[in-house]
């Protein structure tokens, strides 16, 4: 159960990063901006803060049900 739980959130952020990223070259090429390293940075870090925050929210949740049976 765990590891389908693991499975599902990879594939919930790595649809959320692509989804962004994609989001964020068309809307560069609507612009004429090119992306640069520091821009596709911001974007990642973005990505990332996103997972860590639904993983913290995750394992708190998770861990509350486990104190609460014992």
């Amino acid at each position: 159960m765990r590891r389908m739980f693991w499975f599902a959130l990879g594939a919930a952020v790595g649809i959320l990063a692509y989804r962004r990223g994609q989001r964020f070259v068309d809307e560069s090429r609507e612009r004429g901006i090119v992306m640069t390293i520091q821009q596709a940075a911001v974007s990642a870090s973005q990505a990332v803060e996103s997972a860590r925050t639904m993983v913290e929210a995750r394992l708190n949740n998770g861990h509350d049900d486990d104190t609460k049976g014992a």
